[in-house]
């Protein structure tokens, strides 16, 4: 399975999530310390980051593979 790191702009806490689906827009994930799924999107391919939030915090990530 795909891991990916995810940030926490909000706390700066990076953590590492399973990939669950991931398109040009879109990056689906679980992350691996609490089982939460997080939607994390792009508004056009070409952007750097996925973008989500949860509960008032905004996460990022690449979507680059880590293993």
């Amino acid at each position: 399975m795909e891991i990916v790191q995810i940030t926490c702009t909000d706390t700066s806490k990076i953590v590492n999530a399973d990939v669950l689906r991931k398109t040009d827009k879109l990056l689906e994930v679980v992350v691996t310390e609490s089982k939460t799924k997080l939607r994390l999107f792009k508004h056009t391919p070409h952007e750097k980051f996925y973008v989500g939030k949860m509960a008032g915090l905004e996460f990022t990530s690449t979507g680059e593979s880590i293993i």
